[in-house]
This record gives C-alpha cells, sequence and structure tokens, in this order.
C-alpha cells in the first residue's frame, strides 16, 4: 500500500466514527478511568467509548480532532514532492538535452576546425 492509499484509508475509517462530520471527542473523568464522548454543537453528548486511562483518553481524542488537518497536511506534502520530483526529471531531460546537443556543436565544429 503507497502512502496516500494508506492516508486515504485512515480518513475513510475516521469518517466513519461517531461525530465525525459534525461533532468533536472529548472525555470526562468517571472515577479512576475516563469515558471519550461525542460533542455537538448544542453540548449533547454520546458516549463513544469508557475505561481509559488518562493519558489514552486524552491521546484518542487528540488524533481524532486533527485527524482531517494531518491528512490534508500530509497529502500537500506528498503533491509538493510528486510535483519536485516531476520539475527534477524535467530538468535532467533537459540537460541531458542540451548535452548531446554541444557534443553535436562540438563534433561540428571540430569538422569545421580539422
Amino acid at each position: 500500500m503507497d502512502d496516500k492509499a494508506f492516508l486515504d484509508k485512515l480518513y475513510q475509517l475516521w469518517s466513519k466514527t461517531t461525530g465525525a462530520e459534525n461533532t468533536y471527542w472529548d472525555y470526562q473523568e468517571y472515577g479512576d478511568t475516563f469515558d471519550i464522548d461525542s460533542v455537538g454543537s448544542d453540548g449533547e453528548r454520546v458516549n463513544v467509548a469508557a475505561l481509559f486511562s488518562d493519558a489514552d483518553a486524552d491521546f484518542i481524542t487528540a488524533i481524532h480532532g486533527c485527524l482531517p488537518d494531518l491528512y490534508r497536511l500530509a497529502m500537500d506534502a506528498l503533491d509538493e514532492a510528486e510535483r519536485a520530483d516531476f520539475n527534477k526529471d524535467s530538468r535532467e531531460c533537459r540537460i541531458a538535452e542540451l548535452e548531446l546537443e554541444l557534443a553535436e556543436l562540438r563534433a561540428e565544429l571540430e569538422g569545421l576546425l580539422g
């Protein structure tokens, strides 16, 4: 699986999570553990998962919240790298053409001077 396919798959999985299109995930403490909820603009909470440690709940909600931005940044970076590779290949091709032309001109000049 190439990088773009991998990122697309992650984004597709994220888009199917509870409330991905119009909520954010937050966590609340319940005794010694934390529950993760999908929170709507009206403040309504829908439980997504339970019994996490503070660090795990913090990480999961952070990743869930920033994944679309990470996806866009990564895809933009891959597109930019692709463009840079194409431009490099174009320049190398042009350099090779110019080297051939120079060799032909040198051979022609040597023939005239020769």
